[in-house]
């Protein structure tokens, strides 16, 4: 492929400036056509066309990889259409290619909890989250509410107070009322 870009970008600048810089100029190009690809996936979502929407976002981690958007989007996607072993593929493709990200790590325990009822196996995704330095906030109140859906109060409890105190996390005052209400089940299992 590259071998094309050169080619083009050769007819396209000419010889002169293509001589210059041609792998700088290929890399625009096939970074501009990777762009277009991920637009025109929007379109075809308008457009109801789903399996499109995948096939195109394919193309576009296959070029960069590092690109997390395609991954959610078509695994949200392939679940949603029933297609629950190709979206756990592509969520492990995107985590293999991602591992420093919490985003999906994220999503596919989101997945797993909420779809699949996988309990277990979502804290697990959703605990690697959290330990990831770009971790959205509200990954917090996330593994918080799986915790108690675990039974695991306390962890529930830890949980949310680590999320009541951080000051960057612009759902304090929520993760402040959750706390006391786990506080308050606590306390009654102990009256028990």
């Amino acid at each position: 492929m590259r071998r094309w870009l050169v080619v083009f970008s050769i007819l396209a600048v000419g010889p002169a400036a293509s001589a210059q810089s041609s792998p700088d100029v290929a890399d625009a190009i096939s970074g501009e056509v990777v762009r277009l690809l991920y637009v025109q996936s929007d379109r075809h979502w308008h457009k109801g066309e789903y399996a499109h929407i995948v096939n195109l976002n394919r193309m576009v981690v296959a070029a960069w990889p590092r690109f997390t958007d395609p991954y959610v989007d078509s695994c949200w996607l392939l679940w949603s259409m029933g297609r629950n072993a190709d979206a756990e593929v592509l969520y492990d493709q995107g985590i293999a290619a991602n591992p420093d990200s919490y985003e999906l790590y994220y999503e596919k325990g989101f997945y797993l909890i909420n779809r699949k009822k996988d309990l277990k196996g979502g804290l697990k995704l959703l605990e690697e989250a959290v330990s990831k330095r770009d971790c959205a906030k509200i990954v917090l109140h996330t593994l918080a509410h799986a915790y108690e859906k675990d039974g695991q109060l306390q962890k529930a409890l830890e949980t949310w107070t680590r999320a009541a105190e951080d000051p960057a996390n612009p759902g304090r005052a929520a993760a402040r009322v959750n706390r006391e209400r786990v506080r308050r089940a606590l306390e009654g299992r102990k009256q028990e």
